[in-house]
């Protein structure tokens, strides 16, 4: 009997040590010192994809030392802070200590991190963010300076041209960054880095930078939460790409304009080929867009200039309530057939019509046919003389 439990006793130690092995890879540890931090707070956020979670907190002993420990199934992004602004964002990994050293009075300057190859890049991104911010806070300190100089006017222009140059430097630096870390989880943040509140990439101009690290990230990360996001949004941006140069083939002129069948302001279903045997401008606008409502005075010249001659406006609108649209059109003193699901961006006719931005407008022809897009009054005017004066 006791050759049998020996057997089954060493069985159940080696279990136990390779689940204990195993809880330790998944487990990572942060501890560091802060300089004035004498028994004060810190706390630990994981950021995901869509949220900042509260994870943990500690207070600083009386050398300002402090140390979380906790279990992690993949790498991610989390937030160490000291106050709600005094802030750094570390990138850890399974299994990884960290050590954290820096001034508590200002952390995300001082800070320096050993320990995590993914923390190490992103305090390098967020050391050239901040040298690019404290430039442009030169420049304000400037443009203050001489607001009511006589030469203000050409200084500014020589200020905006030095601010452009700054962006532009930190623009290509997260370019470069992306390229030599193509690998690294560290990138993700690089790829949606703002510069005051403007992104650096944007997908429209830079989706190489998206599509690339998309690629490489999966190969290593194939599960993880952070890079399914950004394949997802790489897909979405494809998908969307292809559904613009479909409408736009669609869209070409000569071709029948998509049918648009919306409710008018007192509910009532109006469908554009209802107008066939008209010239029929399809306007897209909103109450809230102010060029469009600087374009109204323009096209309701226009309207009163040829509608007696065959000339209509079939005016969609981007509006999210039914009041700031009808107010709209008291204001403007519109006269002209008005439609709209008060769907804002999400309605359908948005990518039936392939419409980027507003104001905008597609011309057809008495049988339905799409003359031309884009136009401006000018433009729209002389195509009219042509057609109906």
């Amino acid at each position: 009997m006791q050759k049998i439990l020996i057997p089954i006793l060493f069985l159940i130690i080696a279990l136990g040590c390779q689940s204990q092995k195993e809880a330790d890879r998944k487990e990572f540890v942060i501890y560091g010192t802060l300089d004035n931090a004498e028994n004060i707070s810190v706390e630990l956020d994981e950021l995901t994809t869509r949220d900042l979670i509260p994870l943990d907190s500690t207070r600083t002993d009386g050398q300002g030392g402090f140390s979380f420990r906790k279990s992690l199934d993949e790498a991610g992004f989390y937030i160490l802070r000291v106050s709600r602004e005094n802030t750094i964002t570390l990138l850890i990994e399974p299994g990884e200590t960290i050590h954290i050293r820096g001034n508590a009075e200002d952390l995300p300057l001082s800070y320096e991190v050993e320990g995590s190859e993914g923390s190490v890049l992103l305090a390098k991104l967020n050391q050239e963010l901040r040298a690019s911010h404290s430039r442009v806070d030169s420049l304000a300190k400037v443009f203050r300076e001489i607001k009511y100089e006589d030469d203000f006017l050409e200084r500014r222009q020589e200020l905006d041209l030095v601010y452009t140059r700054i962006f532009e430097h930190q623009q290509q630096f997260v370019k470069d960054f992306i390229s030599n870390n193509p690998r690294s989880l560290a990138s993700v943040i690089a790829l949606y880095q703002y510069f005051g509140n403007k992104l650096l990439l944007r997908e429209s101009e830079h989706f190489e930078y998206f599509e690339m690290l998309s690629k490489n990230l999966s190969e290593v990360y194939p599960q993880n939460r952070h890079v399914r996001d950004l394949n997802r949004r790489v897909s979405q941006y494809k998908r969307n790409q292809l559904q613009r140069q479909m409408a736009e083939e669609n869209l070409a002129p000569g071709n029948e304009a998509p049918e648009i069948v919306l409710p008018d302001p007192d509910g009532e279903p109006v469908a554009l080929s209802s107008f066939r045997g008209n010239v029929v401008l399809i306007d897209f606008w909103a109450a809230w867009c102010p060029p469009c409502r600087e374009a109204n005075p323009k096209l309701k010249k226009l309207y009163e200039k040829f509608s007696l001659h065959g000339f209509e406006i079939y005016a969609v609108s981007l509006d999210r309530t039914r009041e700031q649209w009808v107010q709209g059109i008291k204001e403007d003193g519109i006269n002209w057939t008005q439609v709209s699901d008060l769907r804002f961006w999400n309605s359908p006719v948005i990518n039936l019509y392939n419409v980027q931005g507003i104001p905008y407008s597609v011309l057809i022809d008495q049988e339905g046919r799409i003359i031309d897009k884009g136009l401006s009054i000018s433009e729209l005017e002389e195509i009219l003389n042509d057609m109906l004066g």
